[in-house]
């Protein structure tokens, strides 16, 4: 199934984005969730992605902007988790510096490929005013910039490449300010230096009215640009027009694009669903697991016709392993429970009997969802895979028939991981209170099985992703042998 443009070619989307971009942190907090806007921006990427590479650039890098913002969410969880509070201002300073550095490696070029993307696709077309036209004060955007116009090599400065200078450096300067208050805490424990950290408040209320303004500021160059270029009919009429004619025949071309996407998603949800105990909590909770895999075959819905079913079983395994995190927490955080008070009978040992119900019964979905998964990807394989050709005669029907079965075969050994992680997940939660160095062998193992069931994961996690490689280069070869042709292919 192709998949038709939306009306306006996703600049609606990306028009709304800003809205949960502009906002700075306040520490660790984000009151209006980036990952949104950043969902908004890949959506809105979806359909111009197809048409030439820079959006296909950009598109890429939202998507791990995606993730990158899910996962900051996630720090917080085990930040306030996990994390003791003596602790907790050193890792707020590490967790903001990695996801810093993390999100301007990623997000300067997603923004940069995006407005090229526009730039380039504006000069094929042969239209674009609202990319094109020159911007104001451009005396000194020829100064900041120093280069000429891309659109007909005067030195008249576009408003696109003045807002891509803006956008740049609100994104550098919304990292800097979130993260340079939390600096403060290296003089706590330093003698040569005045201690600043109890005056860290402080420090962050100046960063988050300073970011506020630049963010406003930005904000309202965002939407005047984005309103505009959404307003000028004829560059969306032509990109759309140009989409129809050269990307909307070519199934082919949908196929593998989506199936990348799903296939990222996916991916990423095997990887988290690797267990990382610390004292008893996973710092890597399943729901996101879960999440993530309902994402990849959200994107793959077009092409297996059991995605619903599939989506379901997440659901349940994504509540199911929400309930059993919060009874993580509610046992060792809130009560305070040891693993080894489950040894001693009364009420601990009532939790923990919930706690090791509430493991099967996550792995049992675990599995199910696996399964649900592996069942979309054989609907990939019987209809996607080999190649396409007019009068199919028993040869090559045979042919195409033993690669798909191979394909499909090569998703048995997924599964039985799964099952293997499945059980040793539930062999982790019934050991946990025999956990001890020394002693019996039986302590040995349980104070040793956390790091088996990593070594189960990392395996399930290795072969996934050898079998979706697998059904990847079919994919391609059957993308080339069609002989799809783009503007992409054509530059």
């Amino acid at each position: 199934m192709q998949i038709r443009p939306r009306k306006r070619m996703g600049f609606l989307l990306i028009a709304l984005a800003p809205l949960f971009l502009w906002n700075p942190d306040i520490a660790v907090f984000d009151l209006l969730p980036d990952v949104i806007g950043y969902v908004l921006l890949s959506l809105g990427l979806s359909s111009l992605s197809y048409l030439n590479h820079h959006f296909e650039e950009s598109a890429k890098r939202f998507h791990r902007m995606v993730a990158i913002s899910a996962a900051r969410l996630a720090f917080v969880i085990v930040l306030f988790g996990l994390v003791n509070h003596v602790d907790r201002p050193t890792t707020m300073l590490l967790g903001n510096f990695v996801f810093g550095v993390l999100e301007l490696m990623t997000l300067l070029p997603a923004y940069h490929h995006f407005f090229e993307g526009l730039i380039y696709a504006g000069s094929r077309v042969g239209v674009g005013q609202s990319v094109f036209r020159p911007t104001a004060a451009g005396r000194f955007w020829s100064l900041m910039i120093k280069r000429q116009s891309e659109f007909d090599g005067s030195r008249a400065v576009t408003v696109t490449e003045s807002f891509s200078f803006m956008t740049a450096l609100f994104a550098v300067l919304k990292v800097a300010l979130n993260v340079l208050p939390e600096f403060t805490v290296l003089t706590e424990h330093s003698e040569r230096v005045i201690n600043l950290y109890p005056y860290v408040w402080l420090f962050r209320v100046a960063a988050v009215l300073l970011g506020a303004l630049v963010g406003i500021v930005w904000l309202l160059l965002a939407l005047r640009y984005y309103i505009g270029v959404l307003r000028d009919r004829a560059l969306v009429d032509a990109l759309h027009a140009q989409y129809m004619r050269d990307i909307y025949p070519n199934k082919d071309l949908f196929v593998a694009k989506q199936y990348k996407l799903g296939s990222f998603f996916l991916l990423l949800g095997m990887m988290l669903s690797l267990d990382l105990p610390m004292d008893g909590i996973n710092i890597l909770p399943d729901f996101l697991c879960a999440l993530c895999l309902a994402a990849g075959v959200l994107a793959l819905r077009y092409y297996a016709p059991a995605w619903k079913a599939s989506v379901s079983v997440l659901g349940a395994y994504a509540f199911a392993s929400g309930i059993e995190y919060f009874w993580q927490i509610r046992y060792f955080r809130i009560e305070g429970f040891e693993a080894q008070a489950a040894l001693g009978g009364a009420e601990a040992t009532d939790a923990y009997t919930v706690s090791v119900v509430l493991s099967a019964i996550c792995s049992v979905l675990f599995v199910l969802s696996v399964l649900g998964v592996l069942g979309c990807l054989r609907d990939v394989i019987r209809s996607h895979t080999g190649y396409e050709v007019k009068h199919v005669d028993m040869q090559t029907y045979g042919r195409m028939n033993a690669l798909h079965k191979q394909l499909t075969r090569g998703l048995v050994p997924v599964l039985i991981m799964s099952i293997v992680c499945a059980a040793g997940g539930i062999a982790y939660t019934v050991m946990l209170p025999y956990a001890g160095m020394g002693g019996e062998w039986y302590r040995v193992l349980a104070s040793l099985w956390w790091v088996i069931d990593l070594f189960f994961g990392v395996v399930l996690v290795v072969v996934f992703s050898e079998k979706n490689n697998d059904i990847m280069e079919q994919l391609h070869n059957r993308y080339m042998l069609a002989g799809v042709t783009t503007d992409k292919q054509t530059e």
